[in-house]
């Protein structure tokens, strides 16, 4: 018999690992799972074991690995019977691979974006992302621009299969609703520069002072950086579209799929920077999900999403009149805003990558 170990922060909607550890572990059957994680969260029926530190952590201190390893190490003697595959949807959990390897028969690596990065060039886990990487037999990248980038800088010699898949969300029943009297362009991502929130506002500017339109625009996101929350303020504050831009952290759920529901375009201009970049962004399936057209930048693993349909376009999030010109042109398109068009969009890409990741996890019985 074989079980399947998902190393995570927590089973939630909330987070981008937890959404995505559970559109994996939803693909195999409830006995066969094992979560090991930071925090349980009782909504879902798996086997959980609160038992990791939060991510972050062990990047910070990962002597702390050591330290959690013994009750990692005995939790998994309990399992001796079974054969288990280990599964790291969170990057920094892999630096436990090194020490318990030896309970599983074979390892895969998500390999989602940034954080990849940061475990190779930080001098406190380099050695045992290293050890960790011997380890990987199979890899899933997060996009053909997670793969391009991190590939560039980090060689896996010892893992034997490497795939593309791109992340699929649970669809659920949103419905067609009545838009804000205003164009209303969104964006939902943490406030900060590598998503592009100032080449956004740009381009919002550019849309109502050169074009002498009037949409609005709504930046929805926690933010942790005062001086670009700052510069932010004062781009807007300067070109008179205090009125025209809305900032919102903490929102609700409900609030949240109101503001999708209501807008007519989402797009984030996600913008490379060092070893920081956006793998995907899954909040480009949650617009599509709400039936809104979306833009892409070129700077994100969400281009895949232009081999889907050609209608969605990527753009060099730097190239402020193309964005401002392109979404003028989108709002005015009714094939483009319809609903069901960009609906079924998002149901081609998740039954296209959902078969991909059925196949790959097949040859894990």
């Amino acid at each position: 018999m074989s079980k399947q170990l998902f190393f995570t922060s927590r089973l939630d909607f909330k987070s981008g690992w937890g959404t995505l550890t559970i559109n994996y572990i939803n693909e195999f059957e409830k006995k066969d799972i094992i979560v090991f994680c930071n925090k349980k969260n009782p909504a879902f029926n798996y086997k959980q074991y609160e038992i990791l530190r939060k991510p972050l952590d062990y990047i910070k201190n990962p002597f702390l690995i050591f330290i959690d390893y013994f009750k990692i190490k005995n939790i998994l003697s309990r399992y001796r019977t079974y054969k288990i595959y280990s599964h790291f949807p969170v990057e920094p959990y892999c630096l436990f691979l090194p020490l318990i390897s030896k309970f599983f028969c074979s390892n895969i690596f998500y390999a989602i974006g940034t954080y990849s990065l940061e475990l190779d060039k930080n001098y406190r886990t380099k050695f045992l992302f290293y050890l960790a990487k011997k380890k990987f037999q199979n890899i899933i990248f997060f996009s053909s621009f997670t793969k391009n980038n991190i590939e560039k800088k980090i060689r896996f010699n010892y893992t034997k299969f490497k795939k593309i898949i791109n992340p699929t969300i649970i669809i659920k029943s949103n419905k067609q609703q009545k838009k804000f009297e205003k164009k209303t362009i969104i964006c939902v991502g943490e406030i900060k520069p590598r998503k592009g929130y100032h080449y956004l506002v740009e381009v919002l500017v550019r849309i109502n002072r050169y074009y002498k339109k009037n949409f609005n625009l709504i930046l929805i996101g926690k933010s942790d950086n005062d001086n670009y929350q700052d510069r932010l303020n004062l781009i807007v504050k300067k070109n008179y579209q205090s009125k025209n831009v809305k900032f919102l952290t903490n929102i609700s759920e409900e609030k949240l799929k109101f503001y999708y529901q209501k807008s007519h375009l989402f797009t984030m201009l996600s913008k490379k920077i060092g070893n920081h970049f956006e793998g995907f962004g899954i909040v480009y399936l949650e617009a599509l999900s709400f039936g809104l057209p979306i833009l892409v930048s070129k700077e994100s693993g969400a281009k895949d999403l232009s081999n889907i349909s050609k209608n969605i376009k990527t753009f060099n999030p730097k190239k402020i009149d193309n964005i401002a010109k392109e979404i003028i042109k989108i709002t005015n398109n009714t094939k483009l805003m319809s609903f069901n068009y960009n609906f079924n969009i998002l149901k081609d890409h998740n039954n296209a990558n959902k078969l991909k990741l059925k196949k790959f996890y097949k040859t894990l019985n």
